[in-house]
């Protein structure tokens, strides 16, 4: 079993078809994150969701900027999202923190020692990190392609043994997800140039990212040694099949 592992939860896991957040399905997965922990696993949480729960809170908003829209929905549903986060994990007797990060962070060297720094103290001291693209101060450049990239960063920043990296679908491919023609592609190595034949284009409803930047990052981090697993976050017991050694989607080493 993995002693360390960044988990991403992709925002099409976290909400229902309505955009409203899907409370259950959250408890459901920090229940497993918790019995993850008490098993000895060091973890960070990359967690989307944010926006979405803004938009919950606030269906009327006027604000017409498609950018401080964002913002403003950010700047909100991320209160909701770490009060629901708190009340989960303290029913668990955990506690979590919030951290806010842009590209710009993993690009000024003092600004990376001082993320690593936070990120060893608070798993040093048994804090589950949930970690967000702060949405208020990232925009065009400073903006990541999704949070792939951002959980795909902090893996390989902490050199944790494994990324997770939980959407709406098993994972990839061979052909159209919804086709029951198509078949899962359980294994990927990370130098097969030719599997990004299989990626479709199309991205998640409410999602920045697809599939292919999903490859893009996951391959990019499994050269590093540190293999991705793509999953269904919707899926009951997804993560303790990671103790199982069965995994049910695909593995990028």
């Amino acid at each position: 079993m993995y002693k360390s592992l960044v988990i991403k939860v992709g925002t099409n896991v976290l909400t229902r078809p309505d955009g409203r957040l899907d409370v259950t399905n959250i408890s459901h997965l920090v229940d497993q994150i918790a019995l993850l922990k008490k098993n000895g696993v060091s973890l960070v949480l990359v967690s989307s969701g944010a926006v979405g729960a803004g938009m919950e809170l606030l269906p009327s908003l006027v604000t017409e900027d498609e950018v401080a829209r964002r913002q403003v929905f950010s700047a909100t549903g991320q209160v909701r999202l770490m009060e629901l986060y708190r009340q989960l994990f303290a029913g668990h007797d955990l506690v979590c923190a919030q951290v806010l990060a842009t590209k710009g962070d993993f690009r000024d060297q003092r600004h990376y020692d001082n993320m690593y720094n936070c990120f060893r103290g608070l798993l040093g001291d048994q804090i589950v990190p949930v970690v967000n693209e702060n949405d208020v101060v990232a925009v065009t450049e400073l903006m990541f392609t999704d949070n792939d990239e951002l959980a795909g960063l902090v893996a390989r920043m902490l050199r944790v043994e494994a990324l997770v990296i939980l959407s709406s679908v098993d994972g990839l491919y061979d052909g159209p997800p919804e086709d029951e023609a198509s078949a899962l592609i359980r294994l990927v190595e990370a130098n097969d140039k030719t599997v990004m034949e299989f990626v479709q284009e199309k991205k998640s409803s409410r999602g920045r990212g697809g599939m292919a930047t999903k490859l893009k990052i996951a391959t990019k981090t499994a050269r590093e040694g540190i293999p991705v697993y793509l999953g269904n976050g919707r899926r009951p017991g997804i993560l303790n099949a990671l103790e199982a050694a069965s995994w049910p989607g695909t593995i990028i080493r």
